[in-house]
């Protein structure tokens, strides 16, 4: 079987059977493609069709026609229309996810580190969009299983497997969230802005998720009750009607006494029906036209609302106050770690910043010019401890 070598060779080639391959991804699951009826639409020309089977696009099966997996699931993904709940490549994210964080805190090098922080940043995202799909997929298909499987077996058969998926839903989410709350070494060491702006988005993504997953959760069990009480409502009216048939309702059951003592419409309200009165009494009768001329006196009456205004504003609220807010020259500080021969961490801790900076301040403005001049700056591969923290020697280039 070819290969296509290149994108842009297969960009051409699907261009090529696009009337095809269209009409074939609208009928996948109706009607069967003919080969003939798949050359008709292709205009008759036959090298097109044969192209896009000995490239592996199409597949065929005898005389019939089908799209190959690969292209089918790509394009229900990408048109969010599949039926299949992709829990699998959330759990290869995951441990992709896993691998990255480790190899980029053994990695010796800033480019090799820049590339697996690369990966975690896609593989982040990977894992929030895929989980978003999942839960709107799971919803589609539970309404439509609900709604269009006449079979009740069925049904029922497919509703338990989407709770057991939504189920492994909510297991991933939960790992993902316990992994970003663990790696507390790799968020510390390699936290920049765009990381930072990342995992809030993954954190913010997948507490949605979990919450549309309850809701998902809460409705399948609910269709699932739903069926389980019209499976006994119809067996009982199978039992019924089975007696019936052998003439032995009356005698086995006391059907009529039930059916005497219940009255479901108890509640309802007492029909009321209203006539339309015809054109012409409204326009001969003298009665008709006294009621007309009140209704309209009423719709045209006008009712004076005074207007309430608001009270005085208290003058509190307009006394102008002013907050003051701390910010750090990073240029300017880094400028003065060079002109000096002792390590980051240490410059940092014993700088003058002529107000109060704790220790905490400290620390994240020791890690904010690490992760900020990477290429300025050698990291050596001794350790040393200050109270409970331990950190790298770093030094200038």
């Amino acid at each position: 079987m070819a290969a296509f070598k290149t994108l842009r060779e297969l960009i051409r080639g699907l261009q090529t059977g696009d009337k095809l391959l269209v009409d074939m991804f609208n009928k996948r699951k109706t009607v069967a493609i003919r080969y003939d009826d798949a050359v008709d639409t292709l205009d008759g020309d036959e090298n097109k069709l044969r192209f896009l089977i000995s490239h592996g696009v199409i597949e065929q099966v005898g005389n019939t026609l089908e799209l190959d997996d690969n292209y089918l699931h790509f394009f229900e993904n990408v048109l969010e229309v599949n039926e299949d709940i992709n829990v699998e490549s959330v759990r290869q994210y995951i441990g992709r996810l896993r691998l990255s964080i480790d190899s980029y805190l053994a990695a010796d090098s800033d480019q090799r580190r820049r590339q697996f922080l690369h990966d975690i940043r896609h593989t982040l995202r990977s894992i929030d969009q895929t989980t978003r799909r999942n839960i709107i997929d799971l919803k589609r298909n539970v309404e439509n299983t609900y709604k269009q499987e006449p079979n009740y077996k069925l049904k029922k058969i497919r509703l338990a497997d989407f709770d057991r998926k939504s189920r492994d839903i909510g297991e991933l989410i939960k790992q993902t969230e316990q992994l970003l709350d663990q790696q507390t070494v790799f968020f510390r060491t390699a936290m920049d802005a765009t990381l930072q702006q990342t995992v809030n988005e993954v954190k913010l993504g997948l507490g949605e998720s979990a919450h549309a997953l309850i809701d998902i959760q809460k409705q399948i069990i609910d269709y699932l009750n739903r069926i389980e009480y019209q499976n006994r409502i119809v067996r009982k009216v199978r039992a019924l009607k089975y007696l019936k048939d052998q003439f032995m309702i009356e005698g086995s059951t006391n059907i009529k006494g039930v059916l005497e003592a219940s009255n479901p419409v108890w509640m309802e309200p007492a029909p009321r029906y209203s006539t339309k009165v015809s054109v012409s009494y409204l326009q001969n009768s003298n009665e008709a036209l006294d009621i007309l001329a009140k209704v309209r006196q009423q719709l045209t009456h006008k009712a004076i609302v005074r207007q309430r205004l608001s009270g005085q504003i208290d003058s509190k609220y307009l006394t102008p106050q002013q907050e003051t807010m701390r910010v750090f020259n990073h240029q300017e500080l880094f400028d003065a770690f060079k002109a000096q021969g002792d390590d980051l961490f240490s410059f940092v801790l014993h700088y003058n910043f002529h107000t109060d900076t704790d220790l905490e301040d400290r620390l994240v403005l020791y890690l904010q010019l690490a992760s900020q001049y990477p290429d300025q700056l050698r990291f050596t591969d001794e350790r040393r401890t200050f109270h409970q923290f331990e950190y790298p020697i770093i030094l200038p280039l």
